[in-house]
């Protein structure tokens, strides 16, 4: 091999094989950020009511719609994926009026009321072409959405007094950037 002491060839050859197992590995399946155990006393589960007073109002889906239209008509090109117009429809908390919750040590099913439901274990997985990543972090459920055109976060907490769930969402919708806060009471 060139002229190469054996040695230095071998040793050459094994940095190789390290580096390229090294490689290799770094390609495995992602992982998620997120604590895949529930802490200790946080339990979502009930019915919770919106309290309007003390939350964001959903976006205007007739105003994006408008500013698509208004877009198109001035011979801007417009992309209705990259939106907020779908904002709702991808996030439904930051819309619902009332939740449904059912948690357990592996996953958490919400119904948001109209027939929009979603069911998440904790960590990585995908639904349709979103990936989700779902878990804790301290003591809030966060989920964590991603698609080519949308990505949004999702902070659920409970209030100290264990009777208001605090819900925190960030979306980005092609160039749109907004966050909403939902806060809902514990039905009795």
């Amino acid at each position: 091999m060139l002229g190469l002491n054996p040695r230095l060839t071998r040793t050459l050859y094994t940095v190789l094989v390290v580096l390229l197992a090294l490689f290799v590995g770094s390609c495995g399946p992602a992982t998620s950020s997120l604590s895949s155990v529930v802490p200790y006393g946080v339990d979502l589960s009930g019915i919770w009511v919106l309290d309007e007073t003390r939350s964001d109002a959903p976006p205007d889906n007739e105003a994006a719609l408008q500013r698509l239209k208004a877009a198109e008509i001035e011979g801007k090109r417009s992309d209705a994926f990259g939106s907020i117009l779908y904002a709702t429809q991808d996030f439904p908390v930051i819309a619902a009026d009332r939740l449904s919750v059912e948690q357990d040590s592996s996953s958490i099913s919400i119904s948001y009321g109209d027939g929009q439901h979603r069911d998440l274990i904790w960590g990585l997985q995908t639904r349709a072409e979103w990936k989700v990543d779902a878990g804790w972090e301290q003591s809030r459920l966060v989920v964590k959405s991603f698609v080519s055109h949308t990505s949004g976060t999702e902070r659920y907490q409970l209030d100290s007094d264990g009777d208001t769930l605090l819900v925190d969402v960030s979306v980005r919708a092609g160039p749109d950037r907004r966050n909403f806060r939902r806060t809902y009471t514990r039905s009795q």
